[in-house]
C-alpha cells in the first residue's frame, strides 16, 4: 500500500456566490468530500500546495484530507479534477470518502524503467497504457506499477496481463491493453499515433469506485 498523503482544508459553510469569488481569488480551490452514509462537505483547499502536491505526487493514490474542525482526517480518493481550459489552474476537485477495508475500483499509474537500455540498443520505445484499472482493498491501494522494460529487444512488447501486481490487487483493465511496444528505428509515426488513440479511448473509465 502506498502511504496516504496529507492534505489540509476548510470546511465550505458560507455558499453564496460573492464569497466564493472571493476565495477563488485569494488562490483557494473548492471542493466537495462525498460517501456514502454522509452528508455532501463543500470545502476550501490552498491552491498552490494543492497544486505542488499533485504535480509531485499526481492524484492517484489514497490522501489523509484534514478537515478543519474535525478530530480525525478523513481518507479519500480523487473522484475528479477540474482545470481551467486556458491556463491549467485548479478549479474544483471531487473527493470521495473511503473505507480502508473496502474494496474498490480505481486507476493506478504505470512506471517504466529501462527506457535508456532500449535507445542503446537501438530500439525505439512506443509507450502505451499510462494508467491501469484495479480491484483492491483500499488500503493495499499501490502509488504505481512499476515495469522493468530494458531487457526488451526489437519487436517485443508488454501487455497489461504482463504487469506485477501487488499481493491483494487484481488487474481489471484488459489484459490485452499495450504498454509497451519497442520499435526499428524508422517505424512511422502513424503507428505511435494509433496506439496512443486505442490507449487514450481505453483509458476513459471513471477514476475510482465503491464495489457494492
Amino acid at each position: 500500500m502506498s502511504t496516504a498523503l496529507a492534505l489540509k482544508c476548510t470546511a465550505r459553510t458560507i455558499k453564496n456566490q460573492g464569497y466564493l469569488n472571493e476565495m477563488k481569488r485569494k488562490n483557494y480551490v473548492p471542493g466537495i468530500v462525498y460517501g456514502q452514509g454522509q452528508e455532501n462537505v463543500p470545502v476550501f483547499l490552498e491552491g498552490r500546495e494543492l497544486s505542488r502536491i499533485f504535480d509531485k505526487h499526481g492524484s492517484r493514490g489514497i490522501f489523509s484530507l484534514q478537515i478543519e474542525g474535525q478530530a480525525k482526517p478523513t481518507m479519500v480518493l480523487v473522484r475528479e479534477v477540474q482545470k481551467h481550459p486556458l491556463n491549467g489552474k485548479l478549479i474544483h476537485v471531487d473527493f470521495m470518502s473511503v473505507n480502508m477495508d473496502e474494496q474498490i475500483h480505481s486507476t493506478v499509474s504505470v512506471v517504466i524503467n529501462g527506457e535508456d537500455e532500449i535507445l542503446k540498443n537501438g530500439g525505439i520505445p512506443q509507450l502505451g497504457a499510462k494508467e491501469v484499472q484495479v480491484l483492491c482493498l483500499a488500503r493495499d491501494l499501490p502509488e504505481a506499477i512499476t515495469v522493468d522494460v530494458s531487457g526488451l529487444g526489437i519487436g517485443n512488447k508488454i501487455t497489461a496481463a504482463e504487469l506485477t501486481m501487488p499481493e491483494g490487487v487484481e488487474l481489471t483493465t484488459d489484459p490485452e491493453t499495450i504498454v509497451i511496444t519497442v520499435l526499428a528505428p524508422g517505424r512511422g509515426a502513424i503507428e505511435e499515433e494509433e496506439a496512443e488513440a486505442e490507449t487514450e479511448a481505453k483509458a476513459e473509465e471513471p477514476a475510482a469506485e465503491t464495489k457494492e
